[in-house]
C-alpha cells in the first residue's frame, strides 16, 4: 500500500464514494474504484452469537460486480453487548470479547475481499461515547483478526477533525498504547473525515488533512492516509444551504486535484452518493442521474487517472496550480482561484487544449490567456520527450 502521491501514478482506487447499497441502488456512472459501506452490527447480530449476513453479502457482492472494493464501516453496538448506560445503546462501547467474536466472524466471512474501518467517527458522541483508549483496544481486535484470517485486508480507524474536541480526541488516540505497543502498530492506514466547518472550502479540507498528517507523523506512523469522508457545508445533522451547481462541481474537482497531489493520501471517499440534507454538494438527483457535481467527478477522474502528481502551489494572486505528468510527454495543469477577482494565466509551451469541469474541451496554443475562476480549468500540454 504505497501512497498515490509524488511517486506513484494515480490508480482507480484513489476514487471512492460512500454508498448505501440496496435493491434500488443505481451504480455511479463514474465507476468508483472503492466504496464505503455501512455495517450495522446490531442489524447483523440480532441475538447473541446469531449472525444474519444476507444483507451485507448483497452489498459486498454488488460492489464487486461493479469493480469496486468495499470498505466496511462498523457501527451500532447491539443492546445486549453494550457496556454502559448509553441511550441509545448503539453508541456504547461494546464488551470487548463480544466485539472480538463478531469481528472474527466478519473477517472469516469476507477476508481479503474488503477493508475494515474500526468504527464510524468515534469522537462524535452520537456515534460512540467511549474513550480513545477503548477505541485503541478495538483497533487491535480488528488488526489481530485480519492478521489471523486474511492476508491483505486493510485496518483503518477514522476520525472527524472539524472542531477542537475532535482534534483532541484524534491526538489522544494516536498516543495510545495497547499491551505496551503503540496503537499505530495495529493500523495499516491513518484515516480521517476531512469536513471543514460549514463555510469551509476544499482548500480548508486540505489544511485539515495536513494537520492530521503531522499528528500521525509525530506518533511514529509511516503508512498512507485515507480520507473516508469529505463534503462541504456540514454542521452536524442540521440541514445546510445548497450552493450553486457550478460551485458544487468546482468543489469536487478542487478536492480531488488537491488531495491527489498530497504525497501521503492514497484514497478519497466522497460523502456521499445519495443526496443528503447535511451537505451542500450532491452527486446525483436521488434517482441516480448525475448532477453537475457528479459529472465533474467523472471529469476529474479522467484528468488524474494514470497521472503522476507533481505538486500544487498557490501564487501571491491566489491562483492555485496543480501539476500532473502522464506518459509520452503529456502534462496537465489544473488552475483555479478560490475567491476574489477573476485572473488569467498564460498557457505554457506545448499547450494543446483547455477543459472545463463540465468536460468541454477547446483547442488553445502556447501563450494564450486562460481565464481562472473558482471553477477549475485543465490545460493539457505536449512536451517534447
Amino acid at each position: 500500500m504505497s501512497p498515490a502521491g509524488a511517486v506513484d501514478r494515480i490508480g482507480p482506487r484513489f476514487f471512492g464514494v460512500d454508498l448505501s447499497i440496496d435493491g434500488g441502488t443505481v451504480w455511479p456512472e463514474f465507476s468508483p474504484g472503492v466504496v464505503r459501506v455501512a455495517l450495522v452490527w446490531a442489524g447483523i447480530e440480532t441475538s447473541p452469537g446469531k449472525f444474519q449476513w444476507a444483507s451485507l453479502d448483497y452489498k459486498v457482492e454488488m460492489a464487486e460486480a461493479n469493480g469496486a472494493r468495499p470498505m466496511l464501516v462498523l457501527q451500532n453496538t447491539p443492546e445486549f453487548h453494550a457496556t454502559g448506560p448509553s441511550i441509545p445503546s448503539a453508541v456504547s462501547p461494546p464488551a470487548l470479547r463480544a466485539y472480538q467474536r463478531f469481528v472474527r466472524a466478519l473477517v472469516k466471512r469476507y477476508g481479503d475481499r474488503v477493508d475494515y474501518q474500526v468504527w464510524n467517527e468515534p469522537s462524535v458522541p452520537i456515534f460512540f461515547n467511549g474513550t480513545p483508549k477503548q477505541m485503541a483496544r478495538m483497533t487491535k481486535v480488528v488488526w489481530r483478526a485480519t492478521r489471523d484470517l486474511s492476508t491483505s485486508a486493510v485496518v483503518a480507524p477514522s476520525f472527524p477533525l472539524r472542531i477542537e474536541m475532535n482534534r483532541a480526541w484524534f491526538t489522544e488516540y494516536w498516543r495510545q498504547r495497547v499491551n505496551g505497543r503503540p496503537v499505530h502498530r495495529f493500523v495499516d492506514v491513518s484515516n480521517i473525515s476531512a469536513y471543514p466547518l460549514p463555510a469551509g472550502r476544499p482548500e480548508r479540507a486540505l489544511a485539515i488533512t495536513r494537520w492530521a498528517q503531522r499528528v500521525v507523523d509525530r506518533a511514529g506512523f509511516a503508512g498512507p492516509m485515507w480520507i473516508s469522508e469529505v463534503n462541504y457545508g456540514a454542521n452536524g445533522l442540521a440541514p445546510t444551504r445548497k450552493i450553486r451547481p457550478r460551485l458544487q462541481a468546482a468543489y469536487v474537482v478542487r478536492t480531488y486535484a488537491l488531495t491527489a497531489a498530497e504525497p501521503d493520501v492514497d484514497r478519497v471517499y466522497w460523502w456521499r452518493w445519495e443526496p443528503h440534507q447535511t451537505v451542500n454538494t450532491t452527486l446525483q438527483d436521488g434517482k441516480g442521474n448525475l448532477t453537475r457535481a457528479g459529472r465533474a467527478y467523472g471529469v476529474v477522474r479522467g484528468w488524474l487517472l494514470g497521472a503522476k502528481p507533481k505538486g500544487c502551489s498557490a501564487s501571491p494572486q491566489g491562483i492555485y496550480t496543480c501539476r500532473f505528468r502522464l506518459r509520452d510527454g503529456v502534462r496537465r495543469y489544473v488552475y483555479w482561484k478560490p475567491a476574489g477577482r477573476t485572473r488569467s494565466v498564460t498557457a505554457p509551451t506545448g499547450a494543446l487544449s483547455r477543459t472545463s469541469t463540465g468536460g468541454v474541451t477547446k483547442a488553445i496554443v502556447a501563450g494564450a490567456k486562460v481565464r481562472v475562476t473558482k471553477s477549475p480549468t485543465m490545460v493539457e500540454v505536449q512536451r517534447s520527450r
